[in-house]
């Protein structure tokens, strides 16, 4: 591997860290105030000039990683197509620690 080059070992590892962390603090969901949002394609995020936006929703995008993870082990290559849902899901995340949509529970109730 090149120098530059990140290696998925880590980023799992990093990924597994965060999450586990948000569960320590007692967090095991999310509150969805708005499910729209807005992105730009991975293809624009990485050229010289201004991206085009477009609406994504969190619920869509969990419904589309669900379905790619699923038909994943049927020797199909995860596509580009579920990264692109996971980093809005990944935003969700960032935005409710953000704002303070964290949900957690204590004992049998959820609390923000």
């Amino acid at each position: 591997m090149a120098e530059a080059d990140i290696k998925i070992s880590e980023l799992r590892r990093l990924t597994n860290s965060l999450f586990d962390c948000l569960e320590g603090q007692g967090v095991n969901g999310i509150r969805v105030r708005q499910s729209h949002y807005w992105k730009i394609y991975f293809t624009d995020a990485f050229q010289p000039g201004a991206p085009a936006l477009v609406m994504g929703d969190v619920h869509d995008d969990l419904n589309d990683v669900r379905a790619e993870v699923e038909k994943a082990p049927n020797d199909e290559p995860i596509s580009w197509h579920a990264f692109m849902h996971l980093s809005g899901l990944i935003n969700l995340v960032a935005c409710a620690a953000e704002n303070g949509d964290l949900v957690r529970q204590v004992g049998s109730e959820n609390h923000s």
